[in-house]
């Protein structure tokens, strides 16, 4: 009887996510996984490369016909191997809903390493980004998926920095899978892919009119970054990078859509996992 009762009250026993075991211990903050499994998670913490934040060396951004990138660097949560590359196919082409979360919160923690190693190269000034814009795919992969998996990893991201979410990007044409081809079909196919949606200026004008916070009141001039002439700091969210394809091109196009109406750009990236 006692141990009946035992059974009864004690909190029930969860399964990991990833490996299915039942989790003895749960990990703060990830309480989806067990501890061998977030232990297995191939962390990038410190990047090789400056400019794609590789962790392992780099032969793209040394190459000397590298032509010049819309965007100043990227960063990623994770080294994309076989482990992770099964975590992202159940969430993004089986559609387990569960690894939304989790992958959401490995965001928001690259999120934090970014923001910092960005804040110490601006001399310990705290760094921010004024908006978040997630990579968007065409309607045939919407219609197959009914989710767009970038969107809840620029939310991720975007719970940190406090930055608005703009999706402000449109996929006019649809491509076949980037995984099937070479690093040059891979730059060729995404040319021209990305425009800007037709709110875009919107709502970046609204950002740069946003009134800029002053210890604890708000500046009563508006157009701060046209009066200030400072740069508009827009980051990319995308799934994985492989070549810097797909991010560059989105890159290309919002350097575009913020010199049309005056802005100086500048354009980050973060990446869930790097290739």
């Amino acid at each position: 009887m006692k141990s009946f009762i035992h059974n009864l009250l004690a909190p029930s026993r969860i399964s990991c996510l990833a490996c299915g075991k039942e989790i003895s211990e749960s990990v703060r903050g990830y309480p989806e996984i067990c501890i061998g499994c977030y232990s297995s998670i191939p962390w990038i913490t410190k990047s090789r490369c400056n400019i794609c934040g590789r962790h392992v060396g780099c032969p793209d951004c040394s190459r000397k016909d590298m032509a010049p990138r819309h965007f100043l660097m990227n960063r990623s949560a994770v080294a994309y191997n076989t482990v992770m590359k099964e975590w992202l196919a159940q969430y993004k082409f089986r559609g387990n809903e569960a690894y939304q979360p989790l992958m959401a919160r490995m965001m928001a923690e690259a999120m934090k390493r970014m923001l910092y190693e960005l804040s110490l190269r601006g001399g310990n000034k705290k760094f921010r980004f004024d908006a978040v814009v997630p990579v968007p795919i065409s309607e045939e992969r919407m219609s197959e998926r009914c989710f767009n998996q970038t969107r809840s990893l620029a939310f991720g991201a975007a719970s940190i920095s406090k930055a608005s979410v703009l999706e402000i990007l449109h996929r006019r044409q649809h491509t076949e899978k980037q995984s099937f081809k070479s690093r040059r079909e891979r730059l060729e196919s995404m040319m021209g892919v990305y425009t800007p949606s037709s709110d875009a200026q919107h709502c970046l004008i609204s950002i740069m009119q946003k009134p800029v916070k002053q210890g604890r009141f708000h500046s009563l001039f508006e157009n701060q970054k046209l009066t200030q002439n400072a740069p508009i700091r827009l980051l990319i969210i995308d799934d994985v990078y492989t070549t810097g394809s797909t991010v560059d091109a989105c890159a290309a196009t919002l350097q575009m859509l913020c010199k049309s109406i005056g802005a100086t750009p500048e354009i980050y990236s973060l990446t869930w996992a790097r290739s």
